[in-house]
């Protein structure tokens, strides 16, 4: 189960260094976690394409957000598999909770850019 969970990581991210990568992801979530209003602050305007990207999605102006849904789909089987004590195996000895959140910004960010590019827009 390890190993298929890694080889999508690994094919969604397309790098050679899964360790760097999950580094990275937790160097973001310590960040969040000391500074959450920077961070929400940082973060409005992502959070105002984000909106606009599901509505775009909602109204069938734009394409489907994959990513978010599939951090939404993670972080609610992350949740429900950690109250309930399912998949103990995984939660507990090899998956920690900062990895499993900033995999899922990183996913939704790659959705940000990707709407931004398709209307026309960079960030």
């Amino acid at each position: 189960m390890k190993e298929k969970f890694l080889d999508i990581v690994d094919s969604l991210i397309k790098t050679s260094d899964l360790e760097e990568f999950a580094s990275l992801l937790k160097e973001k979530v310590s960040y969040i976690k000391s500074q959450p209003l920077d961070f929400l602050i940082f973060s409005k305007d992502n959070i105002i394409v984000i909106f606009n990207l599901l509505k775009d999605f909602f109204k069938r102006k734009g394409s489907m957000p994959k990513n978010t849904f599939i951090a939404l789909f993670v972080l609610l089987s992350y949740a429900i598999g950690k109250k309930t004590k399912k998949f103990g195996n995984i939660l507990n000895k090899d998956i920690d909770s900062d990895l499993v959140i900033g995999f899922c910004i990183y996913l939704v960010e790659k959705d940000i850019q990707n709407y931004l590019k398709s209307k026309g827009g960079d960030k």
